[in-house]
This record gives structure tokens, C-alpha cells and sequence, in this order.
């Protein structure tokens, strides 16, 4: 009879030591790839956080050369963001090592196509109370902001959009229109809730954003987390927490 049995020299696996290498691969990857996602969404976000900080950094550079004032041009929105050299994003490239890869998040991910009238990718808007968008031109001083540092200049909408200048009113529209699935300001939550955001003394942080609810009562969130709207006068959403930044200074439609 044919001696079956292994020998210390045969290398062979049985079916069950095979199938036991299969499992503890399964569990050893199972516990390693969310670390993994968790590091790479880590490091996306870093890039982004970048991203507003250069961002921020150019607007103080430009307002050096244009005697202390920001950028001011054409409302960017619609088919000016085509036809129109004027628009923030455009005056900013120079200031940006002409890179339009400046304005790309990389942990995009929102759904659809980019707005036609984009002459490329842009993932992020401005605060029109300081980058304030008039033809002609009405650029804001910089000593108008008071503590530079409270104040947001950048954050993040979706190059599905079309309008990359933000008042309070647009921040407030996307409060009202929050849980259901709106595209417009989907990028506020794009970074595991968070928003990135740059301010106008050149920083950049990240702040905590209320989570979107699909199946919530209401399309409507009482706030917008660290963001708050103005620090004088009656504001247009009341937050929940202490903000880390503003949108404007006072309640009035200049906000400055």
C-alpha cells in the first residue's frame, strides 16, 4: 500500500492549514486597511489644508503689492468664470506659481461633472466680504479687518457649482438646504465633517461642521458648528458652539 504521509521534506499544505493562512490573512487585512483609508484621508487633508493656506498667503502677498488692498474683480459665477479675467481664482495664479492644481481638493469625491463655464478645476470659494466681488473694481483695506485671524477668506464648495464668491447669505443658504443632498457647500463636510478653511491673517485650520442627515426631519441645520456669521449685530444662523471664525465683522450687507 502507498504510503501517503508527509515527510519533514515535503512542502505541501493540507486544505485545512491553507484555508487557516486564508483567514488570518483576512483578519490582518481587515484590521489594517481602515488604518490605512484613515492615513491616506489624513494626509488628503493635510494637502488641502495646504491648499487654503497658500491660498490665504497669496492674498496677503497681493494686498502688499496693491497698497494694502485685497483682490476685488468680477462676481465669480455663471459665464463670467469663463469669460471674465477678473474673477478672484484668476488674479490669485501668479500668487500661486500660476498652479491651477492650487484649487483642486484632493479628497474630492462629490458626484457629477464640472461647472461648463470653469476654465478648470476649482474646489473652493472666498468670502465676499473681504474678497469683494464689483465691476469696477471696490477692493477692502486690510486694516478693515479687524484680528485678522477670526475671519475666513477660504473654504470649500464643489466644482460642480457656479458661484465661488460666498457672502453670509450663500453660508446661510446652505444651512437651509443642508441634509438632503445639496451639492451647493457639500464640500464644508467633505473632510470626515469638517470644514477647511483659510483666514485672512494667512492661517489655516479645520473646524467641526454639524453632520448631514439624508434622513433627518428637516432639509435645515440650526448652525454651521465653528462657523459663525458676524460678531456684531444680530447674525443670520446662531451657533451652537463658541465659533473659531467669522464670516464678516457686523450684520450689514459689507460685513466690514
Amino acid at each position: 500500500m502507498k504510503n501517503t504521509a508527509r515527510n519533514g521534506s515535503d512542502p505541501a499544505f493540507t486544505l485545512i492549514e491553507l484555508l487557516v493562512v486564508i483567514a488570518i490573512i483576512a483578519i490582518l487585512a481587515g484590521m489594517l486597511l481602515p488604518a490605512l483609508a484613515k492615513a491616506k484621508g489624513t494626509a488628503l487633508g493635510a494637502k488641502c489644508l495646504n491648499n487654503h493656506k497658500q491660498m490665504a498667503l497669496g492674498f496677503l502677498v497681493y494686498a502688499g503689492d496693491h497698497d494694502d488692498h485685497y483682490p476685488s474683480g468680477t462676481f465669480a459665477a455663471n459665464a463670467q468664470l469663463t469669460t471674465a479675467p477678473d474673477v478672484w481664482f484668476k488674479l490669485m495664479l501668479p500668487y500661486l506659481g500660476n498652479n491651477t492644481n492650487s484649487y483642486i481638493c484632493p479628497s474630492h469625491r462629490d458626484t457629477g461633472t464640472m461647472y461648463g463655464s470653469l476654465p478648470y478645476v476649482v474646489d473652493y470659494v472666498v468670502n465676499s466680504h473681504i474678497i469683494v466681488p464689483a465691476s469696477p473694481p471696490r477692493p477692502l483695506r486690510t486694516d478693515r479687518v479687524p484680528t485678522p485671524s477670526d475671519f475666513l477668506i477660504t473654504t470649500e464648495d464643489s466644482r460642480n457649482m457656479n458661484n465661488y464668491n460666498w457672502s453670509a447669505s450663500d453660508f446661510d443658504w446652505t444651512r437651509n438646504h443642508y441634509n438632503y443632498g445639496s451639492s451647493y457647500g457639500i464640500g464644508l463636510t467633505r473632510h470626515k465633517n469638517q470644514a477647511l478653511v483659510g483666514a485672512a491673517d494667512g492661517h489655516a485650520e479645520q473646524l467641526k461642521m454639524p453632520t448631514r442627515d439624508p434622513l433627518a426631519a428637516s432639509d435645515v441645520v440650526p448652525n454651521l458648528g465653528e462657523i459663525g456669521d458676524s460678531k456684531i449685530g444680530t447674525p443670520l444662523w446662531t451657533p451652537a458652539l463658541q465659533p473659531k471664525i467669522y464670516v464678516r465683522l457686523d450684520a450689514t450687507a459689507a460685513g466690514f
